[in-house]
C-alpha cells in the first residue's frame, strides 16, 4: 500500500509545476509586450488643448489655449492656419510660430494661449477674418524633424 500513496503525490506536484511555468511564460510575455511599446510612446508629448471660438467686430477669433500636460519647447510647436478668409485681401495658408499669435517665453505649458485673430494671420489690409472654413492645426516638431499633430480645429463650415 506504500507505493501507491506515494505515486497519486506525482499528479498534484506536476500539475503545480505547470502552472507555475505557465504564469512565468504570461508574465514574461506580457512584460516584453509593453516594455516594448513604451519605447515608441516616450518622444511623443502629451498635452490637452482646446479652442475657444469666437465671432466679435474684427470677424471670427479662435484662442488656441494649452490646458495640461507636458512642458514643450516653443520651437517644437507651430499652427498651421488653412484657407483663412482675410477680407480684402482674399485666403490665407500659413505656418506660424506661437510668438507671431502672442505666446511669450521659451516654453509652452498649461495656460499658454495662442490667437488667431485678424491681426495675426492677415496682412494689414485686411479688415475681417472668416474662419468658417479653416482648418488649425497645432504640431509639435522633435528635434529630429519628425512631426505629431497634437490639436485639430474645424471651422463650422469645414
Amino acid at each position: 500500500m506504500t507505493g501507491i500513496d506515494s505515486s497519486r503525490a506525482v499528479s498534484p506536484v506536476i500539475g503545480v509545476i505547470l502552472m507555475v511555468a505557465i504564469t512565468v511564460l504570461l508574465a514574461a510575455t506580457a512584460a516584453t509586450f509593453f516594455m516594448g511599446f513604451e519605447g515608441e510612446l516616450s518622444g511623443t508629448p502629451t498635452v490637452a488643448i482646446e479652442g475657444e471660438f469666437a465671432v466679435d467686430s474684427g470677424g471670427h477669433e479662435l484662442a488656441v489655449e494649452f490646458t495640461g500636460g507636458d512642458v514643450l519647447a516653443r520651437e517644437n510647436v507651430a499652427i498651421h492656419v488653412a484657407s483663412a478668409g482675410c477680407r480684402g485681401v482674399g485666403s490665407v495658408t500659413d505656418r506660424y510660430d506661437l510668438a507671431e499669435l502672442g505666446v511669450s517665453g521659451s516654453t509652452v505649458a498649461a495656460g499658454s494661449q495662442a490667437q488667431v485673430t485678424v491681426g495675426t494671420v492677415c496682412p494689414p489690409a485686411a479688415s475681417r477674418l472668416d474662419l468658417s472654413r479653416t482648418e488649425v492645426t497645432v504640431s509639435w516638431v522633435d528635434p529630429g524633424g519628425d512631426g505629431t499633430v497634437l490639436y485639430r480645429w474645424r471651422g463650422p463650415a469645414a
